[in-house]
């Protein structure tokens, strides 16, 4: 069984357009390479264990999303991965893989969303418009936890454990640069993208930790303390 929720009015085919232009001007004009690390600090300032589960992207303009879904998998009640970036519009699909029942649901301000129970096998999709962060959980099992980062265009690229990461395919031109962590810590830089590779590092400073994270309420704004959902 798969259901489909839209919680916010598809892409413009103004912007689909627009898009689809800055495309065919991009393979124009050439291809464009932004590579470097980002370096994640704790709050008191130590580098954390490993870098990964940031994002760094270019903002500025939008493309259309890719035709394929993104996959946001249930595995050993956890969300595999931790951290997911698509593309305003792109289909998000779901998947179960455990042996048990989900609830995955979102509180976000503009596009909440909640998928109802559904078991082992099955998967259910939605489409998110709203730029930035949408905090993703399961009614059942306090510690999933995802991120769904929701970003204007294609080009960006998650960080790996040493905080590497790659851009490839733009066109020349000056961007906004930005790196986001799932720990809250961000920055931003303007950088001039040419026909030779670029190199980018950043350094950002986490604002929480994994259990602040964990803190939070099921979908009818109660704590899970005393349920008994997570054995099943």
């Amino acid at each position: 069984m798969k259901v489909k929720l839209s919680s916010a009015a598809p892409t413009s085919r103004a912007a689909l357009a627009a898009g689809l232009l800055w495309l065919l001007t991009a393979a124009a004009a050439g291809a464009g390479e932004i590579t470097g690390q980002a370096t994640v600090l704790n709050k008191e300032g130590q580098p954390l264990p490993r870098f990964d589960h940031a994002v760094v992207y270019i903002e500025g303009f939008e493309t259309p999303p890719p035709a394929e879904p993104a996959v946001l998998d249930q595995k050993n009640k956890e969300f595999v991965p931790r951290l997911l970036p698509v593309v305003k519009g792109q289909e998000i699909r779901f998947l179960n893989s455990d042996k048990v029942q989900h609830n995955v649901f979102s509180p976000h301000e503009q596009e909440p969303f909640d998928l109802g129970l559904y078991p082992a096998g099955e998967s259910r999709s939605v489409r998110l418009n709203t730029l930035k962060r949408h905090k993703v959980y399961c009614n059942l099992h306090k510690s999933m936890v995802a991120d769904i980062l929701v970003l204007p265009n294609r080009y960006f690229s998650l960080t790996d454990e040493n905080g590497r990461y790659r851009i490839q395919g733009l066109p020349e031109g000056d961007y906004v640069l930005r790196v986001w962590h799932i720990f809250g810590g961000a920055d931003q830089k303007s950088v001039h993208v040419g026909r030779q590779p670029l190199t980018v590092d950043f350094t950002v400073r986490s604002a929480q930790g994994t259990q602040e994270i964990l803190e939070h309420p099921d979908k009818s704004g109660k704590g899970y303390s005393d349920s008994s959902y997570e054995s099943y």
